[in-house]
């Protein structure tokens, strides 16, 4: 990642990946709060019939990938749109297909961010900010809170992360 962050893109790309995978400075990352959750811990209502880890993991996988295509040019990407979009019925396939939502969206957006010219960070894009800049601390920001999020529901749901043996 030396050469991922030669550029305000490229650090970016690397707080997000940390932010994805681990090694941010304020916790356990996405993919750390959800290592050892299986498809009836995900999917067990939150404190006071809150979301689940499911549901989101599957928001978090929604603005990752409308942060993407914000910067691809679709201005509307997130607008009228269901980010809490009912989970499919049977718990197991909706947990196989959240996580792999998720590490595509991830993927998509970070291979979107690493390439992209410093000059395109001040373009406008809709959304809570009006820069592309913007929009990308929003989603570091939005990661650290539900990967916080994420990891006390799993220790609610006694899934206690696989040995690292």
């Amino acid at each position: 990642m030396e050469s991922e962050c030669a550029t305000e893109a490229g650090r970016l790309a690397d707080q997000l990946e940390r932010s994805y995978r681990g090694g941010a400075w304020h916790g356990p990352s996405i993919a750390e709060a959800i290592e050892g959750v299986d498809a009836t811990a995900a999917n067990l209502p939150g404190p006071g019939g809150g979301h689940s880890i499911q549901e989101i993991v599957r928001h978090v996988a929604y603005w990752l990938d409308a942060a993407r295509r914000r910067i691809d040019g679709d201005g509307r990407a997130g607008e009228g749109e269901d980010d809490w979009a009912p989970s499919p019925p049977d718990p197991a396939a909706a947990w196989t297909s959240a996580l792999a939502q998720l590490e595509a969206a991830h993927r998509g957006l970070h291979a979107t961010l690493a390439p992209l010219d410093d000059s395109r960070l001040s373009d406008f894009v809709a959304g809570s900010d009006p820069t592309v800049r913007g929009m990308l601390l929003g989603v570091l920001q939005h990661n650290a809170y539900h990967a916080g999020q994420l990891f006390l529901l799993r220790r609610l749901a006694g899934a206690e992360p696989r040995s690292r043996s």
